[in-house]
């Protein structure tokens, strides 16, 4: 069987037995259910199919699978635990009561464990499961956030445009620890534009006037050429000099 048959067979099987079922830009498979999902590598799906056919290989990725959907039945573990920056109407189409709570403008942030090939959102189930404090997860969450370290880079020599250098999951979340707020007063000052199309992208400017509509459209180019599938939000946002956040565009 040809690579591209076995995509597309393994991909329209698989949707059979899951909610949402698609190929992303890195030759990954995503799997999702109404709070969490898996991405698993379709190369290495292929090799194994290979083996020992395609049959058993389909059997033993739909056990994978659905072992790893089904990992909501766990103790929180406070190790693991992140903030997550997501749209406000993320999950407000299903029943699962997710820790959330207003960030800014049309964003919200949520809590997620991170379980290696999957992110599991918090509930407050989970903290009553666990006796655990809201404070607590909330605290020991940022500790972790802030342990993860990245970069702001410009983008190139002619325009003043930062993004984060290093690839992360937590890309966009990152724009709350204190190492990447250092970078932004740094290098680029305390009013700022800036968007988050995607969870691993953070990209920001200062605000003035002068530039503002080339770096407008400068931002606008990078958000419709994002093709991270999970989304946070196409609009730009300004934080001006006293801390007030609006949406620019």
């Amino acid at each position: 069987m040809e690579y591209i048959e076995f995509a597309n067979r393994m991909i329209q099987d698989l949707k059979r037995e899951f909610e949402e079922v698609r190929l992303d830009e890195r030759e990954r498979i995503y799997i999702g259910s109404k709070f969490t999902n898996a991405s698993l590598p379709l190369s290495v799906m292929y090799r194994e199919c290979q083996k020992v056919g395609y049959k058993k290989n389909l059997q033993n990725y739909i056990k994978i699978i659905s072992d790893i959907l089904n990992c909501y039945k766990f103790k929180l573990n406070l190790n693991n635990t992140f903030p997550f920056i997501k749209s406000k109407d993320f999950g407000v189409d299903t029943n699962h009561n997710f820790i959330k709570e207003d960030l800014f403008c049309n964003l919200s942030l949520f809590y997620v464990v991170d379980m290696g090939e999957v992110f599991r959102f918090v509930l407050y189930d989970d903290l009553e499961n666990a006796n655990i404090d809201l404070k607590v997860l909330k605290n020991e969450s940022m500790k972790n956030l802030n342990k993860i370290i990245n970069l702001l880079s410009r983008l190139d020599d002619k325009h003043h445009i930062y993004s984060l250098r290093f690839n992360s999951d937590f890309g966009a979340t990152l724009f709350l620890t204190e190492h990447i707020q250092q970078q932004i007063r740094k290098k680029i000052g305390k009013d700022i534009i800036f968007c988050m199309p995607s969870c691993n992208s953070f990209i920001c400017t200062s605000y003035d006037e002068r530039t503002l509509n080339t770096n407008l459209y400068i931002l606008r180019q990078l958000i419709n050429e994002d093709e991270d599938i999970n989304k946070i939000s196409e609009k730009i946002y300004r934080r001006d000099a006293h801390g007030n956040y609006s949406i620019v565009n």
